[in-house]
């Protein structure tokens, strides 16, 4: 509406197609001059006062691209995702103040080294904006033609001095807990801690005096406070993520002591985790506890490890991850209906445990955070992690197949295939799921909750479209798991077993040999 003139201060937004007209007309006039008899024709013919308007609007360059720019990130170019992303990464999309790990750990990994410079901007273009608004209200108000006007332009100066207030304390914050999670520092750590509280009164004082201007509306903090609410959890999921650590070197402990109460399930997943070729030699224990605690610590284990991983705040990472190891989990128990799954559960929570254990051992130092921050900025890093993350997720098929074979006598084709069935199911099922749901809302809710990319990406460009993902890709994984679980079914047709195994003798039933 402001653009036809007649509603909003669209005086003060018809500079920019006033001064362009004057220059195109000559280009060698004086961008001063421009300014100067624009306020003449707008605003007063008093000289004191046009100068004044003059002096203010000769500070808005240097304000605005303190203001609403991180400098040190801005004057690069950066280049994402095969993507260039804009100079204001912060700020996506005109109003909308960013959270995501990626921009933000992106703009402080090109920023490093200049973060106090980059804060001091913020600081800066707050003075600037307040020198503007200084001398605009000092003019006398019969000098000008509408005192209305002058009134407007007043509280439009106001605005942008509570607005970079609040954009200079957001900048602080979100710098210091980058660089804590950079380097560890206490006195970053500090810093971000005391700017978060600036920003979140600066934040609320900001949404109650603008909220309902449309003239001068509140900027949207929806994302910024998606970030900055896990950000506050990162260093209490780091020390759950040791506490979980040492959880999982209790059973180490124990599984290499091998006694005792739950000694023989803390062995079992012990070996079923590193050396699953053993497992099958294992006798059956005779306690129902070890029966128990060979499934539920893996399972509790790996619950709590993916909560701390997502803040107790991303219920669909949540739905995806646990869901395919329970459906992977289930489809193996059902291949050996009646016999004894203690050896089964030794290998498929063994396993579990390693992952689980790579996985904390990366969010121990500064917890999810840290773990976003490191992957988006040092790539030498994230690509150990995922090798060795991905090692492990592989581990879990190639020993399932190992136990169902030594342990259970079934041939290796039928072993195999049986993996490759259960590996498939979950596959196809999720990605099915997600096929229903639909690919684009699937990944906006999963990134609302994680807060990895910016959270306007999916309301004004979509991230399927911006990133270039095929919609269709769910189907065709839908597709994939079906197929890799009917190779399976078909890999696993004929003779059953082997023969009796030569560990059976301990606690297995005796048609285990039998076709």
């Amino acid at each position: 509406m402001t653009l036809h003139l007649r509603a909003g201060f669209w005086q003060l937004y018809d500079l920019n197609t006033y001064g362009v007209g004057r220059l195109a007309w000559d280009p060698d006039t004086d961008p001063a001059q421009v300014t100067a008899d624009w306020a003449y024709r707008t605003f007063s013919a008093d000289p004191g006062t046009v100068a004044a308007i003059g002096q203010a609007m000769a500070l808005s360059r240097s304000a605005v691209t303190k203001g609403l720019y991180i400098g040190p990130y801005a004057e690069r170019s950066v280049r994402a995702l095969g993507l260039e992303p804009p100079p204001m990464m912060w700020i996506f999309e005109w109003d909308i103040l960013t959270g995501d790990s990626a921009a933000l750990g992106s703009i402080y990994a090109v920023s490093a080294g200049r973060v106090d410079a980059a804060i001091d901007e913020g600081e800066q273009a707050v003075v600037l904006a307040r020198r503007m608004r200084d001398l605009v209200a000092a003019t006398d108000p019969a000098t000008w033609r509408d005192a209305a006007l002058r009134e407007r332009l007043v509280r439009t100066l106001d605005y942008q001095v509570d607005l970079f207030e609040t954009l200079a304390a957001y900048r602080e914050m979100v710098l210091r807990h980058a660089q804590w999670l950079d380097t560890g520092s206490g006195a970053a750590y500090d810093g971000w801690r005391r700017a978060e509280v600036a920003y979140r009164e600066a934040r609320d004082a900001h949404r109650q005096r603008y909220g309902a201007d449309l003239d001068l509306p509140a900027y949207n903090f929806t994302a910024a406070d998606l970030g900055a609410e896990r950000a506050h959890r990162d260093p209490a999921m780091a020390w759950a993520a040791r506490a979980l650590l040492a959880l999982i070197l209790v059973v180490v402990l124990l599984g290499l002591r091998g006694r005792g109460p739950g000694g023989a399930a803390a062995r079992g997943l012990l070996l079923g985790a590193v050396a699953p070729w053993r497992v099958a030699a294992l006798p059956a224990p005779a306690s129902n506890l070890d029966r128990v605690l060979v499934w539920l610590v893996p399972a509790l284990l790996l619950v709590a490890s993916r909560l701390v991983f997502t803040w107790f705040a991303a219920p669909a990472h949540l739905l995806v991850t646990l869901g395919g190891w329970a459906l992977f989990a289930l489809v193996v128990r059902l291949v050996l209906g009646r016999r004894d799954p203690f050896h089964l559960w030794a290998v498929v929570g063994g396993v579990a445990l390693l992952r689980t254990a790579v996985l904390l051992a990366a969010l121990a130092g500064r917890g999810p955070g840290g773990y976003w921050f490191a992957f988006w900025t040092a790539p030498t890093s994230r690509a150990v992690y995922l090798t060795v993350a991905f090692a492990a997720f592989c581990w879990l098929f190639v020993a399932t197949a190992m136990v169902l074979r030594d342990r259970y006598g079934l041939l290796r084709r039928r072993a195999v295939g049986l993996t490759l069935c259960a590996a498939g199911v979950p596959l196809g099922v999720l990605s099915a799921l997600v096929a229903v749901v639909g690919l684009e809302r699937a990944l906006t809710v999963w990134n609302d909750q994680l807060a990895l990319l910016p959270w306007g990406l999916s309301r004004i460009l979509g991230i399927t479209v911006h990133l270039g993902i095929p919609t269709d890709l769910p189907v065709y994984a839908a597709v994939a798991g079906a197929a890799l679980a009917g190779l399976g079914l078909f890999l696993s047709l004929g003779r059953r077993h082997r023969g009796r195994p030569a560990t059976a003798g301990a606690g297995l039933p005796a048609a285990l040999a039998g076709p």
